[in-house]
């Protein structure tokens, strides 16, 4: 076997171990803020016809509630919120349609496990978690002509 034919199992090795740690440490920092936060957990709540939600990490999404914002924890790691496409198992599981409940409803079919209440600079400050100082990208106003 030559020298190539061996880097190449490594490397891919390698890979894959960065990027599970980078989901575990992601998924670390959420539950970090979780408990620094003390956000508080709740069975569920009230969406409306057309909530949506921001992903956060494969275990976490922020829920849009119809007049404010929950966190959602997935009971498993949750890829398919990052798929282009749509499968038969992604349809979700409600008991009743205006609510979103922790234990028994899923986000593409995705079982939740918890949601966490959230003020709005909570939500804010999760979606911007991970992102380094200087991350954001400047954009500067545009000049009318």
């Amino acid at each position: 076997m030559n020298r190539t034919s061996k880097l190449l199992p490594a490397a891919v090795l390698l890979a894959a171990c960065s990027a599970t740690t980078q989901v575990a440490q992601e998924t670390e920092a959420v539950r970090d803020f979780i408990e620094a936060a003390d956000l508080i957990e709740v069975d569920r709540i009230r969406i409306g016809r057309d909530s949506g939600h921001t992903y956060i990490s494969d275990h976490f999404v922020i829920v849009d509630g119809l007049n404010e914002e929950y966190l959602a924890e997935f009971v498993r790691r949750c890829p398919e919120l990052t798929r282009p496409d749509f499968t038969p198992e992604m349809v979700d599981e409600r008991r009743d349609p205006g609510n979103l409940r922790a234990r028994f409803d899923t986000i593409r079919g995705c079982r939740i496990d918890k949601l966490y209440e959230l003020t709005p600079e909570q939500a804010e400050e999760l979606r911007n978690l991970g992102d380094a100082p200087g991350d954001e990208v400047y954009m500067p106003p545009e000049e009318e002509s």
